[in-house]
C-alpha cells in the first residue's frame, strides 16, 4: 500500500505544497490533485508526448515521472503560459498558422516547442523537427505546426522566470547522498527498486510488470552525476542523461559513438530524463548506449554498502534483461579508456526515424596507422540475447582493404544470433548487420 507524502514545488509561478500518495506520477498529481488537465494521458509510455510539461527548463513526459521526482522543482504546464490575460507568443503562432487541432496533443506540442525555443531561439527546419520528435499527432497537421514554431522563433526570449522551493518529500523516496541511497537498498534489498529517469521502469509499471509503490528516486544523488576527464580515461556518471551525453565535448572526442547513439534514443523528453545507468540496468539487448560502450572497452563501476567493484562491460550482462548487478548495488558510473586517434560510429535500424526500438544496431571503433587498421572493435545490439563483440569480424577488418571488409561482412553474418519477433526477422537482421558494418567502416575510413 502506498504511503502518503508531502511535496513542494512551483507550478506556473505559484508555490504549491500538497500531500498525496507516493505512487502517483507527476501527471496524476497535475490532473487529479491540482486540476491542471492540459497535460493528457495518451500512450502512458512516453511515445506520444501528450503529457509533456516543462520541468526545470526541460521538456519531460509527466507520465514517466513519479511526482516526488519533481519535488523542489519548477513545473510549467500549458495553463501557465498565458499571462495577464494575453496568450504566449507561441500560442498566438499556433492559432495564426492553424496548428491548433483536436487539443489532445497540442498542449504537449506547444510546451515541447517552448522548451526548444528557450534553448535555441532561432532553430532551422531540421532543429524544429528534432525538437518535436517526441510528440505524435493523430491529426497529422505537422506542416502547420512546424510553421507555427518557425513563426514564433526569433521573437526574443520566451522564457518564464523560474523559481524553486525547498523539497518536502521524505529522504527515503528521494535520497540526497550516495550513502543514504545505499542504505535504503541495504535495508530493503529485493523490496525496493531505484530509478533515475524512470523511462524504462514506469513503462513496465504501465504494463503491470513493476510496482510504482516499490520505487525510490536516485536522480538527486550528486555522486551519480557529471562527466569527467581524467588523464587516461573519461568517467560518465550513471545519472548522466542522454541529452547530457549527446552534448558532451569530452565524449564526442573520446567515445564518439556514444553521443551518436544517445541522439537517436526516443525524443527530447525521453533523452532529457533517461540515464546511462538506467539503460544499463534494464539489460535490454537493444539498448542503444551499450554497443558504443562495448566498442570502447568500458568498465562499469558498481557500489554497495560493502564496497565497490569494477566489471568489464562485456561481463556485465548475463542474459535478456539480466545483469550481474546485485539487489543492494547501484551503478555508480562507467569508465572509458582514452585512445589516441580513435574514430567511431554508431548506426541502427528501426521502424521509423524517431521513437523506435532498434531492430539491429552496431558500433564500430577503429584506430588507423598509415591508412590501415591498427585497432578495431565491433559490437552489435538486438542480434543476440545480449549485446555482443564480433571478434572474428574484428580480425577480418584488421587485414584492411576491400577483401578484409568482404570477409568481415561474412564473419558478422555468422557471429550474430538474431530471432524472429514483432519488429523484424532473423534473415533481415543478419543481412542488415553486414550492411551497417560496411557503412560504418567506410565512414570511418573516409573520416
Amino acid at each position: 500500500m502506498a504511503d502518503v507524502i508531502d511535496l513542494a514545488f512551483t507550478v506556473n509561478r505559484q508555490q504549491v505544497r500538497l500531500r498525496t500518495r507516493s505512487d502517483k506520477r507527476l501527471l496524476d498529481v497535475l490532473r487529479e490533485d491540482l486540476r491542471l488537465t492540459g497535460a493528457k494521458e495518451g500512450c502512458g509510455k512516453g511515445e506520444c508526448g501528450a503529457c509533456t510539461v516543462i520541468l526545470d527548463g526541460q521538456a519531460v513526459d509527466s507520465c514517466l515521472m513519479m511526482a516526488y521526482q519533481a519535488d523542489g522543482g519548477d513545473v510549467q504546464t500549458i495553463e501557465g503560459l498565458a499571462e495577464s490575460g494575453r496568450l504566449h507568443p507561441l500560442q498566438d503562432a499556433f492559432i495564426e498558422k492553424g496548428g491548433v487541432q483536436c487539443g489532445i496533443c497540442i498542449p504537449g506540442m506547444v510546451l515541447a516547442a517552448k522548451a526548444m525555443l528557450d534553448r535555441d531561439p532561432e532553430p532551422d527546419a531540421a532543429a524544429i523537427r528534432a525538437g518535436l520528435a517526441g510528440n505524435l499527432c493523430r491529426c497529422t497537421g505537422y506542416t502547420k505546426i512546424f510553421e507555427a514554431v518557425e513563426e514564433a522563433s526569433g521573437v526574443g526570449s520566451l522564457k518564464i522566470p523560474a523559481s524553486s522551493m525547498t523539497p518536502a518529500a521524505p529522504g527515503y523516496f528521494r535520497p540526497r547522498t550516495l550513502d543514504d541511497a545505499l542504505e535504503v537498498l541495504a535495508q530493503r534489498s529485493g523490496e525496493v527498486r531505484p530509478i533515475a529517469g524512470g523511462t524504462d521502469v514506469l513503462v513496465q509499471a504501465k504494463d503491470g510488470t513493476a510496482r510504482r509503490a516499490s520505487l525510490f528516486d536516485v536522480s538527486a544523488v550528486p555522486e551519480l552525476k557529471d562527466i569527467r576527464e581524467a588523464e587516461d580515461h573519461v568517467w560518465i556518471g550513471a545519472g548522466s542523461t542522454h541529452t547530457e551525453m549527446m552534448e558532451s565535448k569530452a565524449l564526442a572526442r573520446w567515445v564518439p559513438a556514444l553521443p551518436q547513439a544517445c541522439a537517436v534514443i526516443g525524443g527530447p523528453q525521453i533523452r532529457n530524463r533517461g540515464t546511462l545507468g538506467g539503460n544499463l540496468a534494464h539489460g535490454s539487448p537493444a539498448a542503444d548506449t551499450v554497443p558504443p560502450l562495448f566498442a570502447a572497452d568500458a568498465i562499469v563501476e558498481l557500489v554497495s554498502v560493502n564496497g565497490r567493484r569494477d566489471v568489464p562491460i562485456a561481463e556485465f550482462f548475463t542474459g535478456v534483461r539480466e545483469t550481474v548487478l546485485a539487489p543492494d548495488e547501484l551503478i555508480l558510473g562507467v569508465r572509458v579508456p582514452k585512445r589516441a586517434g580513435l574514430r567511431a560510429a554508431f548506426l541502427r535500424l528501426g521502424q521509423r526515424q524517431a521513437q523506435a526500438i532498434s531492430k539491429v544496431s552496431i558500433a564500430v571503433a577503429m584506430v588507423f596507422q598509415d591508412g590501415r587498421p591498427e585497432w578495431v572493435r565491433v559490437a552489435l545490439g538486438a542480434v543476440a540475447p545480449t549485446v555482443i563483440r564480433a571478434l572474428e569480424t574484428e580480425k577480418a577488418l584488421m587485414s584492411g582493404g576491400y577483401e578484409g571488409l568482404k570477409r568481415a561482412k561474412d564473419a558478422v553474418r555468422a557471429e550474430v544470433h538474431p530471432i524472429d519477433d514483432i519488429r523484424s526477422t532473423q534473415a533481415y537482421r543478419r543481412e542488415m548487420a553486414a550492411v551497417l558494418l560496411e557503412r560504418a567502416v567506410r565512414a570511418l575510413a573516409e573520416a
